[in-house]
């Protein structure tokens, strides 16, 4: 297989719960250099992709209109990759099918799909690397690491509805708890069952309706719990120390051993509370952890990816043209 410089493309895709980011790398541009941050690249936002939450035949169809998004700047026929990590798509078959079903329908040969975890972990560390992983709290939350054996491991990423511990959906979930409780005078939490009121239309009367029948969107609240607690809401500020905690059972399997852990997901990107907090509790639990700020977004682990595996095939094709 050639891939002819200057005409040919990488489509990388990092596909979160609430967002795609897909970026267009000229194969010509290979070897990646030291800092790619400095690289010439085209970034583009689509709707997010979930496995889970929208199903095979939606996933594929989001898929399809990221590479026809894509063909208009690269021209027909000359994207030589597509390496997407798909979040939700936890098991290899579920992988595998989309993989195939992708490639033939956009013709495409060269497809590869992992999951978001796979390639914001390749962002960060080399493949050779152990005792390293990342934390993710964003709408989720996950533990992925590379242990001591260089063995693939995960914590959590059970999806909302039975795990995401610390995940920006379980603090809204929590906030609602708490203004249950409000409602029914067991608990004082004034300041959220406000913020409900004014920014949702939520009240007593008709939470039921909105969460159960009207499809409310809980994780919209999520930003709101953490302008409360900067305010200094004490509900608030106890909703973010208790998710930080939840954050924190992940490294359990870890034991006392030393990892270099990349914190990341939109959550500890941007909202500094819940990190002081997971640094505190890790500081007392987990002393031997060392935690990072990621350098670069996800999707350039897609990118390392798929030069890897541009690079594996040259050498197994004998094509002798120089990356």
């Amino acid at each position: 297989m050639k891939y002819p410089l200057k005409s040919k493309y990488i489509l990388a895709i990092d596909s979160g719960a609430t967002k795609s980011e897909a970026l267009i790398y000229p194969v010509g541009a290979l070897p990646l250099p030291p800092n790619m941050l400095k690289e010439r690249k085209k970034l583009y936002k689509y709707p997010f992709i979930n496995l889970n939450l929208l199903g095979f035949e939606e996933s594929l169809n989001r898929l399809k209109k990221i590479v026809t998004s894509a063909e208009k700047y690269t021209g027909k026929g000359n994207i030589a990759q597509i390496t997407a990590g798909i979040s939700g798509a936890r098991y290899e078959n579920d992988r595998k099918k989309l993989q195939i079903a992708l490639s033939k329908a956009t013709g495409i040969k060269n497809v590869i799909i992992l999951t978001d975890t796979e390639i914001a972990l390749a962002t960060e560390f080399n493949s050779h690397e152990k005792n390293c992983g990342i934390l993710i709290s964003g709408t989720g939350s996950i533990l992925y690491y590379r242990g001591s054996t260089g063995k693939i491991n995960r914590i959590g990423g059970w999806g909302r509805y039975i795990g995401d511990e610390g995940s920006g959906y379980w603090i809204a979930r929590e906030a609602l708890y708490k203004v249950t409780k409000h409602y029914d005078k067991r608990l004082n939490a004034n300041i959220l069952a406000k913020v409900l009121k004014t920014q949702f239309g939520i009240d007593e009367t008709n939470i039921i309706q909105k969460v159960y029948h009207n499809g409310f969107d809980i994780s919209k609240l999520t930003k709101h719990v953490f302008k409360c607690a900067e305010k200094g809401d004490k509900i608030s500020k106890g909703i973010i120390k208790d998710a930080a905690e939840n954050l924190m059972t992940h490294f359990i399997p870890l034991k006392m051993q030393k990892f270099t852990i990349a914190l990341t997901g939109s959550l500890l990107r941007e909202e500094k509370l819940l990190a002081i907090e997971l640094n505190k509790a890790a500081k007392k639990n987990f002393p031997n952890i060392k935690f990072i700020k990621p350098k670069l977004k996800p999707v350039w682990g897609a990118v390392k990816t798929a030069v890897q595996n541009i690079k594996k095939d040259k050498v197994i094709t004998g094509n002798k043209e120089k990356l």
